[in-house]
């Protein structure tokens, strides 16, 4: 019997880009350093769109690179000390609090998200 065989659908991760669950960040993070097909999902790219007033002067590109350096750094920490243990807990500063995110990295690449979003 091959695998396939029994699947009735297949959500895909193209498939959750194109639909906005997952927002395409692979691009930037490569100005980061990471070198994997990296993504964000929607509920941390609206926190990341969404500025208070009291972060002022504050763009969504900022926003972004300050998550996607602090996962370079965490992942950068992993691989030093031969870790695999995913999801990694990455802290980032938003809007004056800190954030606990999870970076999972899979066959498809990173995902950055909120715990929640798992």
């Amino acid at each position: 019997m091959e695998d396939n065989e029994n699947i009735i659908s297949r959500y895909t991760r193209a498939n959750a880009i194109d639909d906005g669950v997952l927002v395409d960040v692979t691009q930037q993070a490569r100005e980061t350093g990471i070198r994997l097909p990296t993504v964000i999902t929607d509920h941390l790219h609206r926190v990341l769109e969404e500025i208070p007033e009291t972060s002022r002067g504050q763009d969504w590109r900022g926003r972004l690179h300050d998550v996607l350096w602090m996962t370079f750094l965490k992942l950068k920490a992993m691989q030093a000390r031969q870790s695999e243990d995913f999801p990694a807990e990455v802290k980032v500063i938003i809007d004056g609090q800190t954030q606990t995110l999870w970076a999972v990295v899979d066959g498809d690449g990173l995902t950055i998200m909120y715990p929640e979003d798992y």
